[in-house]
């Protein structure tokens, strides 16, 4: 399990950079360090960005920069997400000293932020970033997993029929979302599924932590955030979807849960969640699971499924592969957390 820091780490002394926040005049050099690592505020990557983030709703107030001589030297954004979380972007740093630098600029944010309003900060990275990531083992973050990011084609995808149409945000709280489909079964005992509905609140947050026990999923993340904010964050994931969310039960046991959500700039979806409850593992359910999503996103005319797993994981790693998905990407996950004392 990764190291959690909770501490907020303290100021370097003798540091000759000034942190702080950027005023609207040096905005656009700020950005353009952030982007590119050079001080050109004319670069068309800017406005690019700019519009860009205009169209996803993120805002820019969480932008710092570290000066030396009055240039920019480093930069970053903080962009605050659902379920009292954010990810931080981080200038691309090619020294020693720019990597110092961002700590000190890391460390000054995280001061400022409120961990009522945020418990975690998370940091994706390209492998080759070594002085990226050195920067913000520095400041405080722990290494959270190598994610593999995987594909899965759709080979057949189909209309879907009118019944099946009807299953998303008019699914009655009663109604399960696998209805046009095969039972799924466990040990020779049909399981009940239940759609997502607020009513199903509970039941959901059941399915998920149960989960969660043992997991090889990125255990490092466990026990940081509440439930409450686990669910927000899934569901703000690419295009939230109440029919293509499942939790499954066995009498009144929990036994997974199957979370897709639709991506916002095509139209393939991706696997935010999937979780088995332990004593329900090694049975093939996961298999039935994935072969659930399959169905769902073929009948929905989706053309594919995109997924992030954790590369310790391996019983998963291999479940995907065997079902076809393909490698496109890899990543280091970082993560922060600010306070746990109001969990």
């Amino acid at each position: 399990m990764a190291h959690i820091n909770t501490t907020p780490p303290g100021p370097a002394p003798n540091d000759p950079a000034e942190v702080r926040q950027p005023d609207p005049a040096e905005r656009r050099t700020a950005l353009a360090v952030l982007l590119t690592g050079r001080p050109t505020p004319d670069d068309p990557a800017i406005d690019h960005f700019v519009e860009f983030t205009q169209q996803q709703g993120m805002s820019l107030e969480g932008l710092w920069a570290a000066y030396k001589d009055q240039v920019t030297v480093s930069a970053i954004l903080i962009i605050p997400s659902a379920g009292r979380a954010a990810v931080v972007f981080i200038s691309p740093l090619i020294t020693h000293r720019q990597a110092h630098d961002a700590v000190e600029l890391l460390k000054t944010a995280i001061r400022a932020q409120n961990p009522g309003e945020m418990c975690l900060i998370q940091s994706l990275l390209d492998l080759t970033q070594r002085h990226e990531c050195d920067a913000l083992i520095q400041s405080g973050f722990s290494r959270l997993a190598s994610l593999v990011y995987m594909r899965w084609a759709c080979s057949s995808p189909q209309r879907p029929s009118q019944r099946g149409s009807n299953i998303g945000n008019n699914t009655s709280k009663n109604e399960s979302i696998s209805e046009n489909h095969e039972p799924i079964e466990i040990d020779g005992r049909p399981l009940t599924t239940l759609g997502w509905h607020e009513d199903h609140f509970q039941a959901f947050a059941n399915a998920i932590q149960t989960s969660y026990e043992d997991t090889l999923d990125c255990p490092g993340l466990v026990g940081i955030r509440r439930i409450e904010d686990i669910i927000a964050g899934h569901k703000a994931v690419g295009r939230f979807d109440p029919g293509l969310w499942s939790a499954f039960y066995l009498d009144d046991q929990p036994v997974g849960v199957l979370l897709l959500n639709p991506l916002v700039d095509r139209a393939e979806l991706e696997l935010v969640y999937l979780g088995i409850t332990p004593r329900f593992r090694s049975k093939g359910l996961a298999t039935r699971l994935m072969h659930h999503a399959a169905a769902l996103a073929a009948e929905r005319n989706y053309s594919g499924i995109h997924l992030a797993v954790d590369e310790q994981n391996t019983p998963a790693v291999r479940l995907y592969r065997g079902l076809n998905y393909r490698a496109t990407g890899r990543k280091v996950a970082m993560i922060y957390a600010l306070s746990q004392s109001d969990l």
